[in-house]
């Protein structure tokens, strides 16, 4: 899969310092019982700049439910970076 940012996004990734956030955690069909979890985790900076993600699953089934949640995570982060683009608004209290 291979998603493209825009300008704006990939500086507010890259101000927020974001790259290293992990968006799903992910096993392929070939991994061995042994490999570490964290080498398969989906990051922003693997993603970043129309790098193609390739992932490798067991069966057509499991390719389609990979795809939703990929779908869904990418969206959540469309958001995310939309609410760290500015900081909110100074909020009064008044006791």
């Amino acid at each position: 899969m291979t998603v493209l940012f825009t300008h704006e996004e990939i500086q507010i990734i890259r101000q927020r310092s974001l790259l290293h956030t992990k968006l799903l955690d992910r096993r392929p069909a070939t991994a061995k019982v042994d490999d570490r979890d964290t080498k398969f985790e989906l990051k922003v900076s693997d993603i970043i700049n129309g790098k193609t993600d390739h992932f490798l699953c067991a069966t057509p089934s499991a390719a389609k439910r990979y795809e939703e949640a990929m779908l869904d995570t990418l969206a959540q982060l469309k958001l995310w970076i939309g609410d760290n683009a500015e900081t909110g608004d100074g909020i009064v209290v008044e006791f």
